[in-house]
């Protein structure tokens, strides 16, 4: 043990050699002691050295103690700072979300448009928000190039939506949460390229390499047509000829196929982050209070219209907010711990909420290109263990704090 402990354990032993040899003194009848009160006083001065004893040893402790607490809780801030949103200075922020000084905390972005644009985000109330914010609506990290556009603090109602039949039982109850801060969210999921250029590898199963389509028309319906006008197998294939593939391109697919950890290393290099879960469903929600934000065909790719596989980012309709692909094409992990019953512990509203405490299993939102209607809703939980195995429909998007 070093630091305090040295000096006190000095004198520990100091006062404890004097102490035994007033003992062996007593016992020994070298020293003449003069009646009771003399024997009393040496007891009470005894007892005394041994209470200022411990009381500097559990000052020491105290302070070992406290070095520890500050030493530890420094590294939970760093740790923070990387990956977590900052929590609440309070309900105040929330009634402007403006900042004196945009400019200079916000070095890593690109503006490519400081007013929002009304065609894009439809919704009234947000609409107001952002402008009220203070912030550019549409940057781009310089870093990676992910577009992102604002999403202004507000409140809503989050978990099951009024009237939702197919609400699971970790969707309730629905509670009113409060983000008192604005924050900027990926305008899509990360893409292939975006991730290779940050990691400079791509281990996403819908990838260049291992998916390829037919060009326009099919070559075995073809080969039929010959063989059904009398010509033999071989014949009818000389006549077709060979079956041709091309590559598709991927670079515009969302990477996937991503553990939570693996996903901690893109944002630490890129000092992005995963929004919370109520950061992903208020900015998803887009102030509906519906399952869906649209059609569900016309906003997602699920398995009734994605042929098996992912799909480019941004090719179906966004929400009100102008984000694409909040529900459908990959699963998006959020930065939030996942406990079946954790929204009772908020069904009287909360601020900021983080999620519950630390466990094996994180959460997951939006749906994918393998899954159905049930599971492409706003409100619609995934957990899921935070390491392996890689889901080929695991992906996700970046949010970054102004």
């Amino acid at each position: 043990m070093s630091g305090p402990f040295n000096h006190i354990g000095y004198k520990i032993v100091v006062a404890v050699i004097a102490i035994g040899s007033f003992a062996w003194i007593a016992r020994s009848g070298t020293v003449q002691v003069n009646g009771a009160a003399q024997a009393a006083q040496a007891a009470q001065s005894a007892q005394a050295t041994q209470m200022q004893l411990l009381q500097a040893e559990q000052t020491a402790q105290m302070q070992f103690l406290q070095a520890e607490q500050t030493a530890q809780a420094a590294k939970v801030i760093a740790a923070q700072n990387l990956t977590s949103p900052p929590r609440s200075v309070g309900p105040s922020a929330l009634s402007s979300g403006r900042t004196d000084d945009p400019a200079g905390r916000m070095a890593w972005a690109e503006v490519l448009q400081n007013d929002v644009d009304p065609r894009v985000v439809t919704d009234a109330a947000m609409l107001e928000r952002i402008k009220a914010a203070g912030l550019p609506w549409r940057i781009r990290d310089r870093l990676t190039g992910i577009e992102m556009l604002l999403v202004p603090a507000g409140r809503f109602v989050m978990g099951m939506s009024v009237g939702d039949e197919a609400a699971n039982s970790d969707e309730k109850p629905a509670h009113e949460v409060i983000l008192t801060k604005p924050f900027y969210l990926g305008r899509t999921e990360v893409t292939q390229e975006q991730w290779k250029q940050q990691m400079g590898w791509n281990e996403s199963y819908f990838q260049d390499i291992n998916f390829q389509q037919l060009p326009a028309g099919d070559h075995e319906a073809k080969i039929t047509e010959w063989m059904e006008n009398g010509f033999t197998r071989q014949q009818a294939e000389e006549k077709v000829g060979p079956e041709i593939t091309t590559p598709v391109v991927t670079a515009t697919w969302p990477v996937e196929t991503l553990t939570w950890e693996v996903v901690q290393e893109f944002l630490v290099k890129t000092h992005l982050r995963l929004p919370t879960e109520a950061e992903w469903e208020f900015a998803a929600r887009a102030g509906s209070t519906q399952p869906l934000y649209g059609t569900l065909d016309l906003i997602a790719w699920n398995s009734a219209n994605s042929g098996e596989r992912t799909h480019p980012v941004g090719s179906k309709l966004p929400n009100a907010l102008g984000f694409y692909d909040m529900l459908g094409n990959v699963w998006e992990w959020t930065n939030d711990w996942y406990a079946a019953d954790y929204y009772r512990s908020c069904e009287i509203g909360a601020t900021d909420p983080l999620g519950p405490g630390q466990n094996p299993f994180r959460v997951l939102r939006g749906g994918s290109w393998d899954h159905d209607a049930s599971n492409c809703r706003v409100s619609f939980r995934l957990n899921h263990f935070t390491g392996d195995p890689r889901i080929t429909d695991f992906g996700f998007r970046v949010a970054r704090t102004p």
